[in-house]
This record gives structure tokens, sequence and C-alpha cells, in this order.
């Protein structure tokens, strides 16, 4: 039973700490929904049917700009953001469960990490053409643009087929283990892993399937902030 003499979290006052703990990995989770969905609503501007001329224009204008800071600074800190969010909420669901499960917790560092490695390759993808013709230097022009509508096809395939079924198994050890520890509660649980099986089996064409991940981040970070808040985590 934790006593006022037992340590949480460091030498802070007893109280302090149940307060602001989980708070790390609830704030970067919220960040990361918001730059995940910003960037790649961006990024998904690309026309798909566009002669090389047209791709030229978009390229050098106002979608080019947004594109730019969609993949050079949006979505490269949202991934840093969801890397945040999976080491605070580790740290978090380690000093909260009786006991540790060395396997769930392997996979969910695992999964969190590659889920942001493949973001991170397909949002490069989708930023090819304009950095091939902002970025080229003189007869960048001329490239291939044909090119692009490849990439922006290889970065949507990586994304969606093979990404967020990564992610569907860091969602699956994650609630996994909030759930032993007391850190979700039930019903949070169940429509988590309803997600889980919606991005492991959806078809792949569906656009609001993308948005599972950002919003069960989103959500399961209002939980942790929540029950931080309201103390509803004391362990007897």
């Amino acid at each position: 039973m934790t006593t006022p003499e037992e340590p949480d979290g460091g030498g802070a006052p007893p109280g302090r700490p149940r307060l602001l703990q989980g708070s790390g990995a609830g704030l970067a989770g919220l960040l990361f929904a918001v730059l995940f969905v910003v960037g790649f609503a961006i990024l998904d501007q690309v026309p798909q049917s566009a002669t090389t001329a047209e791709l030229t224009e978009f390229y050098e204008g106002a979608g080019g700009n947004g594109l730019i800071v969609a993949g050079f600074y949006l979505v490269p800190f949202s991934g840093l953001s969801f890397l945040w969010f999976v080491a605070a909420s580790r740290h978090r669901l380690s000093s909260l469960a009786r006991r540790e499960d060395r396997l769930l917790d392997t996979v969910q560092l695992a999964a969190g990490v590659l889920f942001v490695a493949m973001m991170y390759v397909a949002s490069a993808a989708a930023v090819t053409g304009v950095s091939a013709v902002r970025l080229g230097g003189a007869g960048a022009g001329l490239v291939p643009l044909e090119q692009a509508a490849t990439m922006t096809a290889y970065a949507q395939s990586l994304l969606t087929i093979y990404a967020f079924r990564t992610a569907g198994v860091f969602i699956m050890a994650s609630t996994t283990r909030a759930l032993r520890a007391r850190l979700f509660p039930r019903w949070f649980a169940v429509l988590s892993y309803v997600a889980v099986v919606v991005l492991l089996l959806a078809v792949t064409d569906v656009r609001a399937v993308v948005l599972l991940v950002p919003l069960w981040v989103a959500a399961a970070s209002a939980v942790i902030l929540f029950r931080r808040a309201t103390g509803q985590l004391e362990v007897a």
C-alpha cells in the first residue's frame, strides 16, 4: 500500500507528482494528433490526375508552399511528438503496473518506432515532386514530374497498408497494458480494440481510416490527463 512517505516520481512533495504524472504523454499525444491531421491533410492535396504543366504550376505556387511546410515541419514534429507520447506512456504504465509484461512492452515500443519510421518515409515520398522543383536548382522544372504520381501512390500505400496496420498493433499492445494497469477505463479499451480490428482489416481506400490513429492518440491522451487530474488512479 502506497504511503505518503513513499516517493512517486522523484523528490517532489506528495500529491503534486500524482497530479502531473502522465501530463507528458497526454500533451505529446494531443500535439501529435493536431500536427498529423493538419500535415497529412495538406500532403493529400497533390493533384492525382494532372498534366506535367499543371503539376509544375501546383508545386511552384501556394500548393507547393503548403507541401513544404507540411513535409518539412508538421509531419517531422508530429513524429517526434508521437515518440514522446510512446516514451511517456510506457513510463507511466511501468509505474502503475503491478506485474510488468516485457513482451507487450517490447511490442508497444517496436510498433511505435516502426510506425513513425514509415510515416516519415511516406511523407518524404509525398514531397519528392515539390523538392525536385523547388530545391533541384537550375532546370529543376524539367524533371519528369510524371514520377510524382508514382511517389504519391507509394506514399499512400505505405501509410494506409503498412503504417496503419503497425499502428493497430501499437494500439492493441498499449490498450492491453493500460487496461491491466487500470489506466484506461474498460469502455475505452473496448473502443480501442474495435479500432484495432478496423486498422488491421479495413479496406485501405477508405480515407476515414487514416484518422483513426490520431483520434485514438488524442482520446487516449485526454483519458490520461483527465484521470490524472481527478485522481482516479490512486493505487491501494
